[in-house]
């Protein structure tokens, strides 16, 4: 579950923002990084792994692709896990590993999995606040987190190297890796100015770890996705608003104004249509009903809604072949539509679920989280 406060405060807080002048959130881009951003910082982590017999994934079993034609089909075969409290969950390239983290007063550890087995192949330990978010490197060597303790944190993950460690005015709540591997996309807090909070992407050049670039926006940001083809960024969330990048000079392009505050966004195969997470409904402030909004990437225009959640939709994905949309809503609620037509496919309400989401991106796997820390490991299985 993502850090992102009441409908109530955020309400409050985006009319106080509006009252003081903060209205332009589309194009106000930072062509260069200020003199604070962040800075590698010397930490020392911990790390545990079983015996080297058993820190290797086994190979990954040939599944049935998860797709419009198969989701009938999708069941839970397994449940890994030991958290305190689930936030994020992601898979390395091939599907064979499964990262997990989170926390929330304590257990910050971020737990590693051989998602075919089930077995535990490691932990890294080092982060002081809870893990909002992890994500895998396109070549599967890396692990990159961000937590509250405003660091981002990366990893190869396979010797329990801490390779560094960057450093941010306030929390850091979502990262990605560029499709090509050459940037990392960092969003969070920023210095608060004039009693309106902002916040901002920055990004860094993979291996020298130096700043490129930070991107503007306010509060937090919740959501964050490359493009297939590397060349546009969404982010954004808190402030309602969801910006599209253009990566090859950080200019703001489009603006996707929401209702409400928007959690996770996801963007096509085809690079076509982004997907954002949100709420449909509201009652005294509070979301009664949660919801997808589709956007068209090229030319930033809302495409349809959907809603149906009976709670905030925390995670949205699509499909590998872009024929499904997955999206979980806080309360656990999965659903999963074709996207020929937005029609619903596919739904479950697994007790305890969190919200947590990923795919494998093989499209083997689907990882759904629950409230008791552990992850659900989903399948297709035909029974004929």
């Amino acid at each position: 579950m993502k850090r992102l406060g009441s409908l109530r405060s955020t309400t409050a807080v985006v009319v106080s923002a509006l009252l003081l002048g903060a209205c332009s959130f589309s194009v106000d881009v930072l062509p260069t990084a200020p003199s604070t951003l962040p800075t590698q910082a010397a930490l020392t982590p911990t790390f545990t792994a079983l015996p080297p017999t058993t820190m290797l994934a086994s190979a990954t079993p040939t599944f049935i692709p998860i797709r419009e034609d198969t989701v009938s089909m999708l069941e839970i075969f397994r449940s890994v896990g030991e958290a305190e409290v689930l936030r994020s969950a992601a898979f390395t390239p091939d599907g064979s590993v499964l990262a997990s983290a989170g926390g929330n007063t304590e257990d910050f550890t971020i737990r590693l999995w051989d998602a075919a087995s089930g077995q535990s192949v490691g932990t890294l330990d080092g982060h002081t606040g809870i893990v909002w978010a992890v994500a895998f490197s396109p070549d599967g060597q890396m692990l990159a987190s961000v937590s509250s303790d405003a660091t981002a944190k990366i990893w190869d993950w396979r010797s329990g190297t801490l390779l560094t460690s960057l450093d941010f005015p306030g929390e850091v709540v979502s990262v990605s890796f560029s499709p090509d591997g050459h940037t990392l996309a960092v969003g969070g807090v920023d210095t608060p100015e004039n009693q309106v909070q902002h916040a901002a992407v920055w990004i860094f050049s993979v291996g020298s770890w130096k700043p490129l670039f930070q991107l503007p926006e306010y509060w937090n940001i919740a959501a964050l996705a490359y493009s297939p083809d590397g060349r546009w960024l969404v982010g954004g969330g808190t402030s309602r608003n969801v910006q599209v990048w253009r990566m090859s000079d950080g200019t703001s392009v489009f603006t996707l104004n929401h209702a409400h505050q928007v959690l996770d966004a996801a963007i096509s195969p085809d690079g076509s249509t982004v997907a954002t997470a949100t709420c449909a409904t509201t009652l005294n402030d509070e979301c009664t009903e949660g919801g997808l909004w589709l956007w068209n990437l090229s030319t930033g225009k809302l495409i349809r809604k959907l809603a149906g959640f009976p709670d905030l939709v925390e995670n949205v994905v699509f499909s590998v072949d872009g024929s499904s949309l997955i999206a979980a809503s806080r309360d656990g609620t999965l659903h999963i539509y074709a996207t020929a037509d937005y029609a619903p496919r596919f739904e479950s309400r697994p007790p305890g679920g969190n919200g947590t989401l990923a795919l494998s991106p093989e499209g083997g796997w689907l990882a759904t989280g629950s409230l008791d820390g552990e992850v659900r490991l989903w399948k297709v299985v035909y029974r004929p």
